[in-house]
Order: C-alpha cells, then sequence, then structure tokens
C-alpha cells in the first residue's frame, strides 16, 4: 500500500510538472474556473463609505506603552535592511529610530510586507507604517500619510548613446517594467495625460529589464530613480531622463482621521528637518540623489525643542457636518481670509490679496461652486472656519498655533526675507556687505534685529538705513550712492524687481542652497478632520501646479526661479463626483 501511495503521488507531481504548472510569461492569461452560478456584484463604495470610525488616538497607546511601533520592510536597502546582529537599519527605520528617540520613547521595529501593512496598521498591531510607503491617492481612502520625507519618482532610463532627451522622445518605442512594481500605473498615468503613444513590455526583474535595454530589445525601462540607478553597473552605462514618468513621495501612513497623532508626526518631521537631521540620513544612505532642504516646509511656531507626545491632544475630534455635503447643495463656497484694502494701499498688499483670491476662485470654478468672501476676515478668518462660519480660509500663514483649531493644507506659495540689489553689483551674502548700508523697511516689525543678527554672524559691520515707502527703495538702492542693498520680505522686493528688471535682482547668497534668509508658507484652513474636503483642495492645489495653472497665478508674488516645486502625490485626477483635472 505504502509503494502504491508513492508510486500514485510521483504521477500527479509529474503529471503537474509537466502539463498544468502555470507559466510566468507576461503574455499568458488566465481563464477562470466555470461556475454553475454567476458571481454576485459587490456594489462600488464612495472614497470614504468603508471608514471606521476611531475611538481613540494612536497617542494614547504610545505615551501608554512608552513605545511605537512601526512597521518597516527588512529587505529593501537602503531603506531597512536586518543586519547580522538582528538589528534593523537604512533610511526609514533610522528616520523612525530619531523620531522615537525625539518623542522619548522606545523605537519598537515591526517586520511588513507589502501585502500586509496596511492591515497591520488598519488593525491597530502596528502605529505607523514606513518602508517605501508611497502616498498615493488611491490609498487615501484607507489611512492617513504625513507629509513627504523623501521624493523619489519613476524615471526612464535609456541608453547612454540614445538621442532622447525627454519622454516624448520614447513616442513608439518599445519600453520595459518589473511586474508588480508602481511602474505600471505610472506609465499608464503618463500616457493618458501626455497622450505620447508607447508600447510596453513586462519583466520579472530589474536586471532583466536592464539586459533587454542593453540589448536593444527594448528603448527604455521604467523604475524609481533609486533602484535604476543601483542597477547601473557603472557611469556611463545609461542614462536617466530629467523628465519624471511620475512622482512617488514616501510618507509615514496612519489611521484615518488619526489627526493629532498626524500633526506630531509632521512636527517631528519638520523639526528634524529644520535641525539637519533628515539631510544627515539622506547624506548617510541615499548618496548620489538630490536633496531638496525644502521638502518638508517647516512652518512657524515649530519651536527649539523637539515635539512630544504629551504636548499633543489626545482625542479624535470629529466634524459635527462635513463641508461637502454642504457645499454641493449650496453650490457655493465661504471663504474667509480675504482684506478689503484701500486704494493706496502698498503694491505689496494688493498682489498678496490679488493672488490669493485668483487661486480660491480658480478652485471654485474647477469645483462649480461660486465663491461668498465674507469681508474683511483675515484678522479672525481661523476662528470663522473652526465656528463653521467659513468653509475655507485663504492666505493663511501655517502655523503650529493653529493646529488644535482647524486643519492646515499644504502651502500653496511663499514668501520671506531677501536681499535686493543692483543688477550688475557682485553682492550676494553679508559677508559681501562688509562695511556697506544695507537699507530697511521701518514698517517691517522685527526687520532691523533679524537683519542685525545676519551681519553679526558674518562680522560683516553692516549699517543701516531706514526706508519708509516699499515703493522708494528703488530709487534709495539706484539713485543715492551710500545704500547698497535692500533686505526685506519678498512680497515687496519682487514687484521693485519685475519692474525694472534691467536694474534690480534678488540675491541668491552665492553657494548657499538656500536663496531665502526666513520663509512663511502660505496654505488653506479648513475644518478639523474633515478629511474629504481637505482632500479636495489638496488634490486640486496639485492639479492647477500640474497643469501650469498655479505657476500663472502666482507670478505676480514669486520670480520664476523661486516657484515652489509642488509635492504632487500620483493618481487619477478625479475626487468624489469632481473633475480636477
Amino acid at each position: 500500500m505504502k509503494r502504491t501511495s508513492t508510486v500514485f503521488a510521483l504521477v500527479v507531481i509529474g503529471l503537474l510538472a509537466v502539463g498544468f504548472m502555470p507559466s510566468f510569461s507576461a503574455d499568458v492569461e488566465f481563464q477562470p474556473a466555470p461556475t454553475l452560478v454567476p458571481p454576485t456584484l459587490v456594489p462600488s463604495q464612495d472614497v470614504a463609505a468603508g471608514d471606521v470610525l476611531l475611538t481613540e488616538s494612536s497617542l494614547v497607546k504610545v505615551q501608554q506603552d512608552g513605545a511605537v511601533r512601526v512597521g518597516l520592510l527588512y529587505n529593501v536597502p537602503p531603506f531597512g535592511t536586518l543586519n547580522v546582529r538582528g538589528e534593523v537599519s537604512g533610511f526609514d527605520a533610522d528616520l523612525a529610530k530619531t523620531m522615537a528617540e525625539t518623542w522619548g520613547v522606545e523605537f519598537k521595529p515591526v517586520q511588513v510586507t507589502r501585502q500586509n501593512g496596511m492591515d497591520m496598521l488598519k488593525s491597530g498591531a502596528i502605529d505607523m507604517l514606513m518602508g517605501l510607503q508611497t502616498h498615493r491617492r488611491d490609498l487615501d481612502a484607507q489611512v492617513e500619510f504625513s507629509q513627504t520625507y523623501f521624493a523619489d519618482a519613476q524615471s526612464m532610463l535609456v541608453r547612454q548613446d540614445d538621442g532622447a532627451a525627454g519622454l516624448g522622445d520614447l513616442s513608439g518605442r518599445k519600453v520595459g517594467y518589473v511586474l508588480g512594481t508602481p511602474a505600471s500605473e505610472a506609465i499608464s498615468l503618463w500616457q493618458q495625460r501626455s497622450g505620447v503613444g508607447i508600447t510596453v513590455q513586462s519583466f520579472l526583474t530589474i536586471d532583466q529589464a536592464y539586459s533587454a535595454l542593453v540589448s536593444s530589445q527594448i528603448d527604455g525601462v521604467v523604475d524609481s530613480r533609486v533602484q535604476l540607478l543601483k542597477v547601473i553597473p557603472q557611469p556611463g552605462m545609461g542614462k536617466i531622463l530629467e523628465e519624471v514618468v511620475g512622482p512617488e513621495p514616501y510618507a509615514i501612513a496612519v489611521r484615518r482621521q488619526d489627526i493629532n497623532w498626524r500633526n506630531l508626526i509632521n512636527k517631528t518631521l519638520q523639526y528634524l528637518s529644520q535641525q539637519g537631521k533628515l539631510q544627515e540620513l539622506h547624506q548617510t544612505y541615499l548618496t548620489g540623489l538630490p536633496y531638496s532642504i525644502n521638502l518638508v516646509p517647516v512652518w512657524a511656531g515649530i519651536g527649539e525643542e523637539g515635539p512630544k507626545p504629551d504636548q499633543m491632544p489626545q482625542d479624535v475630534p470629529y466634524p459635527s457636518l462635513t463641508t461637502i455635503p454642504r457645499l454641493q447643495q449650496a453650490k457655493a463656497i465661504r471663504v474667509a481670509g480675504v482684506t478689503d484694502l484701500p486704494e493706496d494701499a502698498p503694491e505689496s498688499l494688493k498682489r498678496f490679496e490679488a493672488t490669493n483670491r485668483a487661486v480660491i476662485e480658480s478652485m471654485a470654478a474647477i469645483w462649480g461652486f461660486r465663491v461668498d468672501y465674507i469681508p474683511n476676515s483675515a484678522a479672525n478668518a481661523l476662528d470663522l472656519v473652526a465656528s463653521g462660519e467659513a468653509d475655507i480660509a485663504i492666505g493663511v500663514t501655517l502655523d503650529w498655533a493653529a493646529a488644535d483649531k482647524v486643519d492646515l493644507t499644504a502651502p500653496y506659495f511663499l514668501h520671506g526675507e531677501r536681499v535686493m540689489v543692483k543688477k550688475n553689483d557682485e553682492y550676494e551674502t553679508f559677508l559681501d556687505l562688509r562695511g556697506r548700508v544695507l537699507g530697511i523697511f521701518s514698517n517691517e516689525e522685527g526687520a532691523e534685529e533679524r537683519a542685525k543678527a545676519l551681519a553679526e554672524s558674518a562680522n560683516s559691520g553692516v549699517r543701516f538705513f531706514a526706508i519708509n515707502n516699499e515703493a522708494n527703495a528703488p530709487d534709495v538702492l539706484l539713485n543715492q550712492n551710500n545704500v547698497h542693498a535692500v533686505f526685506g520680505d519678498s512680497l515687496k522686493l519682487v514687484p521693485l524687481v519685475q519692474a525694472s528688471p534691467n536694474d534690480l535682482r534678488l540675491t541668491r547668497r552665492g553657494t548657499n542652497p538656500d536663496a531665502w534668509y526666513s520663509r512663511f508658507y502660505i496654505g488653506m484652513a479648513v475644518p478639523r478632520n474633515d478629511i474629504d474636503f481637505r482632500l479636495l483642495v489638496e488634490y486640486t492645489i496639485q492639479e492647477m501646479y500640474r497643469n501650469g495653472k498655479m505657476q500663472s497665478l502666482l507670478g505676480q508674488v514669486l520670480l520664476p526661479e523661486d516657484m515652489p516645486t509642488a509635492d504632487i502625490w500620483p493618481g487619477i485626477s478625479d475626487y468624489l463626483s469632481f473633475k480636477l483635472g
């Protein structure tokens, strides 16, 4: 009997091996087995229809346990790797550990996979999910994300001698990608938006795709920039096009509407960016990839000390009424944050006001709503949103002092302190202004003290001259030999440079990677934890950046070289019933 069973088993195994093993060719289509009863159709849900409301923030458990459980991938160098000592290290792992140290709690790494990470987060098995976690719009229905802490991109690798300079040059050619990676979706979305036609071919590994590229079987390979840099064996064996196929922003996922926990994570990321810790990790693990010091916008009120869990509210607040249904019924959006300026108002204030109104009016037009402004509401804009008297506030300086009252969106533009000089002068830094005279606007509170601190740090011995009216600054600089530069807010300086581009310019600070002496990010305030409305606002801002509309509107308050790069999350342009693209 035992021999018979063994022979039977061997026959079965042989049959499976010969005729029934599935092929892994990308061209094979699997046919479903026939069923006696037709499958029941499952009705599709709206984005937020499957929400399960939280009863307790992750903040509570982190404080009770004195530890934070972080979901990480253990096999994706340089982001997360399990070493011979049984410790996980890498960019993501070290960032999570640094955050835990900032909070004064124990770092508890938890191994996850790409398949189970989201479920472990939603079930509460982990407190936050990292590990190459791309912030995709379709995932916003399940979880919530922090600010982006690393901006990768789905990019195109071509042969070194290929004449392609941009993605459009690949039209009509064959491009490869690796099965199971985000490249397939990135290619599809790029084709939809660009209208460029290509033939795609899938591969099981990135090495197979690269070999096909080298042997001219295909003309390009799409994958993350990190992966493409690793596959090129040496310089000159391929080039990555500057134009990206699609963004791939890495962020930290938390449970949906756990707003105070998300705020602590965002505030900590901003603090670590301000302290240079993010740049240190980047230099350690991601050498060769560009680092932008402006990737994580740092809000006002960040403070000098690292944020702690016990400094944040512990509750999970929910709005009594959500905004989108009210807007759809009224067909109008109530907007706070505007000011009725007099005719003789300074040009800087007029441009700031006009820009904010133009942005919200463009957004409302996309949604199909009219705009109802609440007159002279800039001073109490946040209170009006918090009380439900306004749906949104525009022109809001992103400040942590407001985080327990409203939700603040990503910034749509910025302003800050810069230095204006004559076009042909070679001054760039305060060191270059040694012994010179610097003009300061007398109505700019604290500007002289900040300029003095900058001058002292450079030991430049700068002297100061008060300018009473911003419109007089060009004459003071061009026609008075005793003033060599003007220090002030970019909102004042940009109109002056635009009016006299052949005579005036803003300094770039030489080799310093940041041309700004200070940054004030401007965003919008929406009702607290009304996640679907906040996402609608965020997606709309991103789509306006993607199609160039936002850059056009910001042209009167920002110079072209200072236009910010928007953090765009990959995904389709439609949201709920709104067509945003």
